[in-house]
């Protein structure tokens, strides 16, 4: 079994169904999991779509009704098949 790639954030965004700048800015707050590359300010963001589906799972636990989690399991399925997992 090959180890998961990471995406970009566009990829990432689409996989939420939100904007790749609301991606970064929760990325930032540690609102979804990401690696940061790079130093400094100025950060290179990548993700891995298992654990934003890991995380999104957690998060529609704890709260039943969040339009983010409706509007990622339609295009879950068919981003995980994109990327090969």
């Amino acid at each position: 079994m090959d180890p998961e790639k990471f995406v970009d954030s566009i990829t990432a965004a689409k996989f939420l169904s939100v904007t790749p700048r609301r991606l970064l800015d929760m990325a930032r707050a540690r609102e979804v999991p990401a690696h940061p590359i790079g130093t400094g300010a100025r950060k290179t963001w990548r993700f891995r779509l298992s654990e934003l589906e890991s995380a999104l799972s957690q998060h529609e636990a704890s709260t039943p009704t969040i339009p983010l989690a409706s509007r990622a399991n339609r295009s879950r399925q068919s981003l995980l098949t994109e990327n090969g997992q």
